[in-house]
């Protein structure tokens, strides 16, 4: 597969190129100044250790009042049981002359030095002394030693070395350091395109199927050899159930879409049978005028009722539902529910019934309307999905802080894998009952706005129970408080 040098993979190759230079560099830089202060301190206590020794044979001649000839001799001759022959030795006069150089010659040369100053003023402590020669632009490091008669001083001896060696021997190791870091580098950089591949791969599956997605394609599904097992494989997954929810979605707006018209259609044609045909003949008896008037007038709730809940989601999917907060008496409002409903409960020989735990309810602070509203869903729902001879309890109790409404039946029940679906919108276990699977998604909404929760528990073929709790003073949460 060929290699493309751009997007993301070239931030990553650049970025982790400029930090392995970096890190090589900072390395190869320490290594260097460690190796150099090596060796120099290694030159340095070769110096000192002739100065250690001279010092000792000056101490040692003091005792019979050796002349300066006598004792810079002694120091010289001393340096030919020295281990190392690098190391030049000058005799210097108290005047700066060189009277003996390295070869042993006699010479008239002037050692203008800083160290041979220093030891001419006889300064304290002796410390070797590093400096480029004027002539030739060699490194050297010199050392000198002052030689005393009769506690003046009248000369020096001087030590130097070239440090053209040493440096040779720095340089060596800076080019095996730069050799080596440039086969990290090169490795570095290998790892790094195949490091740069392993997330460019997933990101460009990622980058197809997002594409697909965006062209409807909901089905598709990802190459699992190119997803990873981190945090892009989360993604990856994530993008894939996305995918799946969203084909969900449509299929659910699409069985909305189809049971709304079929809720609309049944009503709309019963007004119109009645209205159009039935109601316009000349020969119609008050009997029947009156059962056609009385379907018109159901039929018509029926719609008026789809139409309010399809506003409600409207409000609810813009966060426009408001609470309008009154003193409730939670007593009156369960029991006029129940009396409202009673009638639907006796035609499908149902015992609708209710039960106060607390008897001793007071007042809550609510939308008197909007819990109407719950109410009346979750005991029609009961009664739609309860068989016939059912029974419908509906529980309400109270503490300080919350009052709990329990609505329990023994109708069909739920499918235990459709318990946490039920509430979402649109939802509909079974779709050839009639309703738009807005209600339980409202209730609860409305539900969470009086700082409540509600839950479900069921089984398929022996009955269902929603407990929704809501507090008690909802005055402190303000009216224009919008669903979310």
């Amino acid at each position: 597969m060929a290699i493309h040098f751009g997007g993301l993979r070239k931030k990553v190759l650049k970025n982790f190129i400029i930090i392995i230079i970096m890190v090589v560099l900072s390395f190869e830089l320490i290594i260097t100044f460690f190796a150099s202060r090596y060796y120099y301190n290694s030159v340095s206590q070769v110096l000192m250790t002739q100065v250690s020794n001279a010092n000792s044979i000056n101490t040692s001649l003091n005792v019979d009042n050796s002349s300066f000839i006598d004792k810079a001799t002694k120091t010289v001759d001393s340096r030919l049981y020295s281990s190392d022959s690098k190391i030049a030795v000058n005799i210097v006069d108290k005047n700066g002359r060189v009277i003996v150089d390295q070869y042993g010659f006699k010479t008239d040369k002037f050692a203008n030095y800083i160290d041979v100053r220093k030891a001419m003023q006889n300064i304290d402590p002796v410390a070797p002394y590093t400096y480029r020669e004027n002539i030739t632009g060699e490194k050297v490091m010199s050392v000198s030693v002052p030689i005393k008669v009769s506690g003046l001083v009248e000369g020096a001896i001087r030590y130097s070395i070239s440090l053209k060696y040493v440096d040779l021997e720095i340089i060596k190791i800076i080019v095996y350091l730069v050799f080596i870091g440039i086969l990290v580098l090169l490795f570095s950089i290998g790892l790094s395109l195949k490091f740069a591949e392993s997330i460019i791969e997933p990101l460009t599956e990622l980058k197809i199927f997002s594409n697909m997605l965006a062209k409807g394609n909901y089905n598709i599904k990802m190459n699992k050899d190119r997803i990873s097992d981190d945090e892009i494989g989360d993604l990856a997954r994530t993008f894939e159930n996305m995918a799946s929810e969203i084909q969900k979605s449509d299929k659910l707006k699409d069985e909305f879409i189809s049971s709304i018209s079929h809720e609309l259609r049944t009503p709309l044609t019963s007004i119109n049978g009645w209205s159009s045909e039935t109601l316009k003949l000349d020969n119609i008896n008050k009997e029947e005028l009156s059962m056609g008037l009385n379907i018109i007038q159901d039929e018509t709730h029926r719609l008026i009722k789809l139409v309010e809940e399809l506003l409600d989601f409207s409000r609810l999917s813009s966060d426009r539902i408001k609470l309008q907060i009154e003193e409730v008496n939670i007593e009156n409002l369960v029991v006029s529910v129940i009396n409202q409903l009673r009638a639907m409960a006796v035609d499908k020989n149902l015992r609708l019934s209710f039960e106060f735990v607390n008897q001793n309810m007071n007042m809550i602070y609510a939308d008197k309307n909007r819990l109407r509203q719950v109410l009346i869903n979750l005991i029609q729902n009961s009664i739609k999905f309860t068989p016939s001879e059912g029974i419908i309890v509906v529980s309400v109790d109270q503490d300080f802080d919350m009052t709990k409404i329990v609505v329990r039946d023994t109708g069909e029940g739920i499918e235990e894998q459709n318990i946490n679906k039920v509430s979402q919108k649109f939802f509909q276990e079974n779709f050839h009952k009639a309703g738009s699977g807005l209600g339980l998604a409202i209730s609860e909404e409305i539900i969470k706005l009086h700082g409540g929760v509600m839950q479900i528990k069921s089984k398929k073929n022996e009955g269902t129970e929603i407990t929704f709790t809501i507090k008690n003073d909802n005055k402190k949460r303000s009216n224009d408080r919008f669903l979310n």
